[in-house]
């Protein structure tokens, strides 16, 4: 009979213990989820800085381009201009591009941060 109380006793034991681990697995989940989330807000609103930055630069561009335009003086001068905007426009987009994909790997790779360290390891089989 001591034997089956001492078995029944060191299972119950047994589940409070995988329970409390359990409990907190889930409070460390819930708070990577929640700094991965942050992360993540703050971050799309960088991301959206920059591509307002790039279109309010490609605005002011065009409007520089249409008061040079109005003022030229020959269709070759039009012709000088326009080549001009179209390079400066293209290396713009480029560096425009190269700027907002970084900040895309930042963003994916900050989100993702929180929720790659230690989940798994919270898992392992009891021993």
């Amino acid at each position: 009979m001591d034997d089956r109380k001492s078995s029944e006793r060191k299972a119950g034991n047994a589940a409070r213990e995988t329970a409390g681990r359990v409990g907190e697995t889930a409070r460390e989940t819930a708070d990577r989820v929640q700094e991965s989330s942050t992360r993540a807000t703050e971050g799309f609103r960088d991301y959206q800085l920059k591509v307002l930055s790039a279109a309010q630069a490609n605005i002011n561009a065009m409007f520089e381009y249409v008061h040079d335009v109005i003022q030229a003086q020959s269709v070759s001068e039009v012709m000088e201009l326009s080549a001009t905007h179209s390079r400066r426009q293209l290396e713009a987009v480029a560096q425009q591009s190269r700027e907002l994909a970084s900040a895309a790997q930042k963003l994916a790779t900050d989100t993702a941060r929180p929720l790659s360290g230690g989940l798994g390891s919270q898992f392992n089989p009891m021993s």
